[in-house]
């Protein structure tokens, strides 16, 4: 399995580069709007002297939109072709690999693990693949060039103070998702439980009758329905921590950016244009952020489907060879050209 994740991914990094190379493009030319409305703001003190230049940066802020709107085609075509066409080799991979299985091993997998291994666990690979290349890279590059150009471009200062409570979420954001994956096993194990006791309670309804077990019946689908309630609370507990926790970064930041940056423009350290950019470019780091749970939750399944695939990839082939002799062929070829009358 690993050798064949290699070989494809190997066919297809070309494509995952200029993805990659394009999503770079895209962060960077994010961090124009902000810094020249910035300057737009900065020229506004004096706007009969400064007339020419604001038009000016009016003109550069329309241009890269229009830029970014062609970075963005080919980066959403790369997005969509890399995975799917990693997805086909690997269901061609598989394909061959059932052909040429052992049958006594091919006998003890099932029809639906058979449509499992198509369907679920390749699609959870390439959905891996597409938030990896599509949503990792961004991650990255604004984690990068965003910070680099707060620094550069505003106080060194206030990126560390104001991107602290980012670096704490992030790290808040692992270990909640942690614990929403628990409670979410767990709501699917009582679940299971609820279901199968419904299930075996229906079936014997007429023998429960017969002997006056109904009450006994109800009083234990009472404590297994209560089961599957708390932990559907915790889940949406856990669920809305998370995303309060993100809020409460982001509040966090502006309000630092907001004391600490307006204590910075009155002392003449930073102007007010580079008060507003800098706001900016705090809004570039609310999807990277939010992007981060889902991001760990698909590699955990990705991880499993490989496992799985593995497995499957280690079975034992059957020994065939492929070897024709000449006159074989010569009859194959004779018996085509007298069917089609060629």
């Amino acid at each position: 399995m690993k050798e064949i994740m290699l070989k494809i991914t190997k066919k297809y990094r070309f494509t995952a580069f200029l993805q990659v190379f394009f999503i770079m493009l895209n962060i960077y030319f994010l961090t124009y709007p902000p810094k020249i409305i910035g300057k737009i703001i900065d020229l506004l003190y004096d706007i009969e002297a400064n007339r020419d230049l604001i038009i000016q940066n009016i003109y550069y802020l329309i241009g890269t939109t229009i830029i970014l709107l062609i970075v963005r085609v080919p980066w959403r075509w790369l997005s969509g072709y890399t995975p799917r066409s990693i997805e086909r080799d690997l269901k061609n991979k598989l394909f061959e690999q059932f052909t040429k299985i052992k049958m006594t091993s091919l006998q003890n997998i099932k029809n639906g693990e058979l449509m499992s291994y198509f369907v679920k666990d390749i699609s959870e690979i390439r959905q891996f693949v597409y938030r990896l290349l599509s949503y990792g890279s961004r991650i990255f590059f604004t984690l990068i060039i965003a910070t680099f150009t707060m620094i550069s471009g505003v106080d060194f200062s206030l990126t560390v103070v104001t991107l602290l409570p980012i670096v704490v979420t992030a790290f808040l954001i692992v270990k909640i998702k942690e614990y929403v994956e628990k409670s979410f096993r767990k709501s699917q194990k009582y679940f299971t439980e609820l279901s199968e006791y419904v299930q075996e309670s229906t079936d014997a309804i007429r023998t429960t009758k017969a002997y006056s077990g109904e009450m006994f019946q109800l009083k234990e689908f009472i404590r297994k329905n209560k089961l599957l309630k708390n932990a559907n609370n915790e889940v949406d507990v856990h669920s809305t921590l998370l995303s309060t926790c993100i809020n409460i970064c982001f509040g966090l930041c502006y309000g630092i950016s907001l004391l600490y940056g307006s204590k910075l423009v009155l002392q003449g350290t930073i102007t007010t244009g580079d008060f507003v950019a800098f706001n900016g470019y705090i809004g570039l780091f609310v999807g990277p952020v939010s992007w981060l749970p889902g991001l760990i939750s698909r590699y955990k399944r990705a991880q499993l489907s490989y496992k799985r695939l593995d497995e499957v990839f280690k079975l034992e082939r059957e020994k065939i060879s492929y070897k024709t002799d000449k006159n074989s062929s010569k009859l194959i070829r004779k018996y085509r050209n007298k069917e089609f009358n060629i």
